[in-house]
Formats: structure tokens, sequence, C-alpha cells
């Protein structure tokens, strides 16, 4: 899948709880605003290990290419803001869950946490967590969505809303076009309805 076809499905999959069934403008607006109250403070919710995890994990899900990733978009950052001001508690604990799960994963299968692990280790064991979420993938209640369907969802949301992401990725412009007030008129001449 690339990454245009991921962007799609952020429209279709709002899959947290909180933001489940907001009308994209909405998203969009909520978005932009979570990006602007992150950058005005530092970790709320998140430790810096954790902190850390996102972006690792969030860098994985959408790396650096020709345009740049998650990382870059700092949606680590935009997580954090999320959980401190939107999130309900239980929604919180159960994201800090299965941040936790990661790690002790991570430990159970190569002596190691998350951060710890070899990018290789790494990608095996979100590829295992995107297996169990897709085979999770019918459950219809949001509070029950695998970590890593939330996790995915947010990394898109986040970056999606990101000036990074707008603008290298979705071609966000303020004022699209440029404004030629003296360019020549060429073949165009009014009409009868024009005047």
């Amino acid at each position: 899948m690339n990454r245009r076809d991921l962007l799609h499905l952020l429209g279709a999959t709002a899959a947290t709880g909180t933001l489940a069934g907001l009308p994209a403008q909405r998203l969009l607006a909520a978005g932009r605003r979570l990006h602007r109250r992150a950058r005005r403070g530092g970790l709320q919710v998140l430790d810096p290990h954790q902190s850390d995890t996102v972006a690792t994990i969030a860098e994985l899900i959408l790396p650096t290419t020709d345009t740049p990733g998650a990382r870059a978009a700092r949606v680590h950052e935009f997580v954090d803001t999320l959980l401190a001001h939107w999130s309900p508690d239980d929604e919180r604990a159960r994201f800090l869950a299965g941040l936790a799960d990661v790690d002790a994963r991570a430990r159970a299968a190569f002596g190691a946490d998350f951060l710890g692990a070899t990018e290789a280790q790494r990608v095996t064991l979100l590829t295992q967590l995107d297996a169990e979420a897709q085979a999770r993938a019918a459950t219809p209640d949001p509070r029950q969505q695998p970590f890593f369907r939330q996790m995915k969802f947010l990394t898109v949301f986040g970056y999606c809303t990101s000036e990074v992401g707008a603008k290298a990725e979705l071609h966000y412009e303020t004022i699209p076009g440029a404004y030629d007030g003296c360019g020549p008129f060429g073949g165009w001449r009014p009409g009868p309805g024009d005047f």
C-alpha cells in the first residue's frame, strides 16, 4: 500500500473511540488544534521512553522517504497531546497498556525493550501486531480495538494534520495558484451574459 492509499484510509477508519464518527472536516480541524497545542509544551502523559517508542513506531509506519516521515511531523507529540486533552481515562490507560505490551513482547522475543531491539526485530514485532489487528478487524466496538490499529490511525491522523504532512504529502496550499493581475487576456472575448 502506498502512502496516498493510506491517507485516503484515514477518513474511513476513525479507530479511536473519542474520534469515531466525527466528519472529516471536524477531524481535520481537531488535528490542527492538537498540533498547535503540542507545540506549546512538553510531554504531558507519556514519559520520555514512551514518547520515543511512539515516535519510533510511527516512523516505521510512515518512514522518511522522498518526503518527511512521522518523526519529522512530530506525531509523538501529537499523540501525547491527544492523550492529555481528548482521551478519556480508560482510553488513555488502554493506549499506555498497549505501549507497555509492545515493550514486554520485545523483551520476551528479543531480550530488549522495543527501542533496544534492532530495526529488523522491530519490524517483525510490528508485523505480528498488525496481523493480530487484522484478525480482530471485525470488532465493532472502538473500545476493544487492538493497540496497533489505534497506533496506525493516530500516526496517519497526526501526520496528515501536521504542517509537514499537509505540505509534503497532501500538497496543501493556503492560497492556491499564483495571482498575476497584469496577465494577458489571450483569446478571451466577452460573451452575451458577461456584462
